[in-house]
């Protein structure tokens, strides 16, 4: 009896150092789940070249796997709340480990299957939503900081693996590098799960609180709903250029390695920016961040419709990731204020599809435009289109906020 009760004293609790270790580490999962879904960005070209050069093929092998991941994200946050975040990591590992293989053993049903299912649904989306909610459990003081360092994933996750695949491509194929992806991020992951516990404030048998609907600044539907659009048509704009700079470069005349020198000057600023804007959601609130970061994305989508020269890219791949993940990081930040601690977990899962939806149409509606226009000057001002929609939805809820809290303060 005295022993279990030292082991219980011994465990880590909020704020601990296993807090921090346990943040960098699922920084570190995010970043290899993610994975696969950064190959059809790369080797778009070479994935076409297989299937008719039909560009809309590999974007829609990304479609397909941001969308699922956004459904995993729902279903595999669901499943941590009743057991532990721990089980979604495991399942990841087991699932990337065999569709890494799977998903480059066949021709576009193959390759659609695999993206949707074991890459995207079981895969990428058992790491980021369950992480999540599982590190806001494990801090207090602190816990903007912390929700950055999971944020940062995603980045972290573009940065490395399109140099990884940019090196593997000319001498293996897409194909052997999506193998050998599986194996290395399949095993990592499952490895890394036995790492992982549930927070020590978790609700005891999916028990919670009720929520305080009566603070919000809407109906609690309505409220959803136009985070969920803005998210959607947010990652949208995001992920046209991101998807295609690979390509982009290339029509313009230079090699695939100055995209993916684009790609990670985007996801190097990304990283940087996400701690920045977290700092900032501090003093002047998590709605003026995201105002603020799609108006720097209308800038760097602006820049895209005209830009012809080397130096113009990297100028406008570094605006461009500023807000790449400090806007969605944005939305959780929103919920989070508005809501209060009572929020319910499944919240976040849901803007966060909508979010992955926006990236996975963004991917593929890209392709579709250049297949149909042979030019990605349409696609980048669809682009700009859905951005501004996404800054009318966040301006229209910043003034019905401020009309409220104006209403407040009169009495």
């Amino acid at each position: 009896m005295t022993a279990v009760v030292q082991r219980r004293e011994q465990r880590p609790g909020v704020d601990s150092g296993y807090a921090w270790r346990l943040a960098f580490l699922s920084m570190f999962c995010i970043g290899l789940g993610g994975g696969a879904i950064y190959l059809p960005v790369v080797g778009l070209k070479e994935i076409a070249a297989e299937f008719g050069d039909k560009r809309s093929v590999p974007s829609l092998a990304y479609l397909l796997g941001f969308f699922s991941m956004g459904v995993g994200g729902v279903v595999m946050g669901w499943l941590a709340d009743r057991t532990s975040p721990r089980v979604p990591l495991l399942i990841a590992g087991v699932s990337i480990f065999a569709g890494g293989w799977l998903t480059s053993s066949g021709g576009e049903l193959a390759l659609y299957a695999g993206y949707a299912i074991p890459l995207g649904l079981l895969g990428n989306g058992a790491t980021f939503t369950p992480a999540m909610n599982n590190i806001q459990g494990w801090f207090e003081r602190r816990r903007s900081t912390a929700v950055s360092i999971i944020s940062a994933g995603p980045a972290v996750s573009g940065f490395i693996w399109p140099q990884v695949y940019r090196w593997l491509l000319p001498d293996v194929g897409w194909r052997e590098s999506l193998v050998i992806y599986g194996m290395l991020a399949g095993t990592l992951l499952f490895l890394s799960a036995f790492y992982v516990r549930p927070a020590p404030i978790a609700r005891p048998h999916g028990r919670r609180p009720p929520e305080d609907l009566s603070v919000l600044p809407i109906s609690s539907k309505l409220l959803m709903t136009l985070l969920s659009a803005a998210g959607f048509c947010c990652c949208v704009a995001m992920a046209i250029p991101f998807v295609h700079m690979v390509a982009f470069c290339g029509d313009l005349g230079f090699a695939a390695a100055r995209g993916s020198e684009a790609l990670s000057l985007i996801l190097m600023t990304a990283v940087a920016s996400v701690f920045a804007m977290g700092r900032l959601s501090d003093y002047i609130g998590p709605l003026r961040v995201s105002i603020l970061c799609a108006l720097i994305q209308i800038a760097s989508l602006l820049g895209f419709v005209f830009v012809q020269t080397l130096s113009g890219l990297y100028t406008l791949s570094v605006i461009h990731g500023i807000p790449y993940i400090a806007i969605v990081q944005g939305y959780a930040l929103i919920l989070r204020q508005l809501y209060g601690r009572a929020i319910a977990g499944w919240r976040l899962g849901v803007v966060m599809l909508f979010a992955m939806a926006g990236m996975a149409v963004g991917g593929w509606l890209g392709g579709a435009i250049f297949d149909a226009t042979l030019s990605y000057r349409s696609a980048f001002q669809a682009a700009l289109a859905f951005n501004l929609l996404n800054l009318m939805l966040l301006g229209s809820l910043y003034f019905i906020q401020r009309r409220r809290s104006a209403r407040f303060a009169r009495g």
